[in-house]
């Protein structure tokens, strides 16, 4: 909507300038005038959710094989389908540097070589009652990937990404997050369900890194990796809240299978952490394993029926880290114990 308000621009203000030579009239001053505001008004750039983050990352040559919003630029892409196609780099279907917004909208099918087999973001972006699903990233962020790591590709910070009443599932990654994976970005998962998807490093279902989570009414089940983190990993001074969710039948081949969080704060409301398996030889943590100084707070949440191949398949809370349980959590029936080193938790 940008280019054609710019342009529809340019030619009052080149009709104004003739007519200012002899004697600038009231027409001209009027056409000069108008034209200022339709050029100016395009750049402000709208929100998705709550959050917005200003648009200053650039696009590399090879990102948004389907489609590539600009810095500055819009989409609102309604009732369609982003299928089958391959980025050299950053999203596979689409490459978000602006402001885009899903609904009722297909991803599907889509490969990238870095970050972002369905979706690529660094600015604002909304998915609304739609589907992100059997896509593939080598190194991060099957499905949607907010934000790139600097060791494998140019620093790019993510922005703001909001999921509503949508479906996350069944892609994969060699790296990390094989849902959804956030570096030095803001994401929200309301209503949404992470499912079946597949990292081989850390995060089957969801990856942060220095970034905000927060998952509300939200379902991580059945993701597996064979690192850490099957359902959620959390890490690098991250913040997670987790509100009235599900974090089951998830699988880690290390720790985790659950939930894994490292020099990190998360926080479970009213949630539950169930069924979740760490399944490796040298396995701990289940359902949470917490590590390098992070602090996990549950609040009213059930942490149960988790296993690990060793001790506890509760919560594994390291030496040096924090678990806070208050009076209404319970953590019970995992297998073979319920914690280590959590106050308040027997085993």
């Amino acid at each position: 909507a940008a280019k054609p308000a710019a342009a529809a621009a340019k030619p009052a203000a080149k009709a104004a300038k003739p007519a200012a030579k002899p004697a600038q009239s009231a027409a001209a001053k009027a056409a000069a005038a108008t034209a200022k505001p339709a050029a100016a008004a395009v750049a402000k750039p709208a929100t998705a959710g709550p959050a917005a983050v200003p648009l200053v990352e650039e696009p590399g040559f090879n990102d948004g094989a389907g489609v590539l919003v600009q810095p500055g630029g819009r989409a609102d892409i309604l009732d369609s389908e982003l299928l089958y196609n391959q980025s050299g780099g950053n999203g596979g279907g689409l490459a978000n540097f602006g402001t885009a917004r899903l609904i009722k909208t297909t991803v599907a099918h889509n490969t990238a070589f870095f970050f972002g087999g369905g979706i690529f973001n660094a600015g604002v972006l909304e998915v609304n009652e739609s589907k992100v699903k059997d896509n593939n990233a080598i190194i991060g962020g099957g499905g949607i990937a907010n934000g790139a790591a600097e060791i494998f590709t140019d620093d790019v910070d993510g922005g703001s990404v909001w999921v509503y009443k949508s479906e996350v599932s069944d892609n994969r990654t060699l790296g990390f997050g094989g849902g959804v994976l956030d570096v030095e970005g803001t994401t929200t998962l309301h209503e949404t369900k992470v499912s079946n998807n597949t990292a081989l490093l850390a995060g089957g279902g969801v990856a942060v890194a220095d970034s905000q989570l927060t998952l509300k009414h939200a379902t991580v089940a059945g993701n597996s990796t064979a690192g850490v983190g099957g359902g959620l990993a959390v890490a690098f001074d991250s913040t997670a809240t987790v509100e009235n969710s599900w974090i089951k039948d998830n699988t880690a081949g290390f720790f985790g299978a659950g939930l894994f969080n490292e020099d990190s704060v998360t926080t479970l409301r009213d949630s539950e952490v169930v069924g979740n398996r760490a399944v490796g030889p040298l396995a701990r943590g289940g359902g949470i394993f917490n590590t390098n100084r992070g602090e996990v707070t549950l609040h009213r949440t059930k942490v149960a029926h988790n296993f690990a191949t060793l001790p506890p398949g509760g919560i594994f809370n390291n030496l040096g880290s924090t678990v806070t349980l208050d009076d209404k959590s319970a953590v019970t029936a995992n297998r073979p114990t319920n914690c280590f080193n959590v106050p308040d938790c027997f085993a």
